[in-house]
C-alpha cells in the first residue's frame, strides 16, 4: 500500500508501537511516542470512533480488533472514517506460545476469508510467560520473531472500491389498522364515546411492502509488506579495519 505525501494518516492500535508516518493516533499510545500529533484516546470497550466519515485516506490498523468488546463494530468504524486501510494482527500461533492476557479474539484465514473467532484462554495461556521471557532475554528467538513476521502475524490491505455492494429487494409483512372517520353526535358529550365504538370497531390489516437492503462484501488485498516502515536500502558493509589514513593524521 502506497502513502501519498499528501495522504492523511490515522494509527489505530492498543499496541505499544508508533507509525511515524500517522498525522493522528487512536488508541492507547506513550505520550512520548506521539508527541506534538492529534491523539484520541479509546478503551476496549469502544464501540465507536471520534471521526467524520472518510476523514482519512489511510488507516494503520495494528492488534486493535483482538482487544475490542466488539470488533466487527470498530472494523466497521474504521471503514466508514478511512478510504484503505492497513490491518494487522497476531496470528493464531503466536496467540498460542504467546498468550496475550488482555486479548479476546483472534484473527485467522478460513478459506481465503478473514475471520475473527473467539480466543481460547486455556489453550492460548499457557506458556506465555516462558516465551515473553525467551523474546526478551535470547537473542537467536528474538531475531528469530523478527526476521519471520508472516508466522506470528496476519495482515491484509483493504481498498474502499475493492468492495462489492449488492441491493437485495425484500417484502416484509406490516399491520395497518385503518382510520375510520368519526360521526359526531349533535348532543354534546357524545363525541368521546362514538370514537371509542368506532375504535373497536376497526380491523388490522396485513400489508405487504417491499423494502431493498444494501449488503457490502469486504474485499481484502494480500499485504506485500508487514510493516509501511520497515524497508531496508543496504547501501554498503562498514569495515572493520583500522583506517589507516586517521592513525596517519593523530
Amino acid at each position: 500500500m502506497n502513502i501519498l505525501p499528501t495522504d492523511q494518516v490515522l494509527h489505530i492500535s492498543f499496541d505499544d508501537e508508533a507509525f511515524g508516518r500517522a498525522d493522528v493516533f487512536c488508541g492507547m499510545f506513550n505520550k512520548r511516542q506521539v508527541a506534538n500529533k492529534t491523539y484520541k484516546p479509546i478503551d476496549f470497550s469502544a464501540v465507536a470512533l471520534p471521526f467524520k466519515d472518510k476523514t482519512f485516506d489511510v488507516a494503520y490498523a495494528t492488534n486493535v480488533l483482538a482487544y475490542c468488546h466488539q470488533p466487527e463494530k470498530i472494523f466497521n468504524e474504521i471503514k466508514r472514517i478511512s478510504k484503505r486501510c492497513h490491518l494487522k494482527e497476531r496470528a493464531e500461533f503466536a496467540e498460542m506460545i504467546f498468550g496475550w492476557e488482555n486479548t479476546r479474539w483472534i484473527l485467522d484465514v478460513e478459506n481465503k476469508n478473514l475471520i475473527i473467532k473467539t480466543k481460547n484462554m486455556l489453550k492460548c495461556n499457557r506458556f506465555g510467560p516462558l516465551f515473553h521471557h525467551l523474546y526478551a532475554t535470547d537473542p537467536t528467538f528474538h531475531d528469530y520473531c523478527s526476521q519471520n513476521p508472516g508466522v506470528f502475524s496476519i495482515a491484509v490491505d483493504w481498498y474502499e472500491e475493492d468492495d462489492i455492494t449488492n441491493y437485495e429487494e425484500i417484502i416484509e409483512e406490516q399491520f395497518v389498522v385503518p382510520e375510520i372517520e368519526s360521526k359526531p353526535d349533535i348532543v354534546l358529550g357524545t363525541i368521546a364515546v362514538q370514537g371509542e365504538q368506532d375504535a373497536h370497531e376497526r380491523v388490522a390489516e396485513v400489508q405487504k411492502v417491499k423494502k431493498q437492503i444494501k449488503k457490502v462484501q469486504t474485499v481484502f488485498r494480500p499485504c506485500q509488506t508487514e510493516y509501511f516502515d520497515d524497508t531496508h536500502i543496504r547501501l554498503g558493509e562498514i569495515s572493520e579495519k583500522i583506517d589507516v589514513r586517521m592513525l596517519k593524521k593523530m
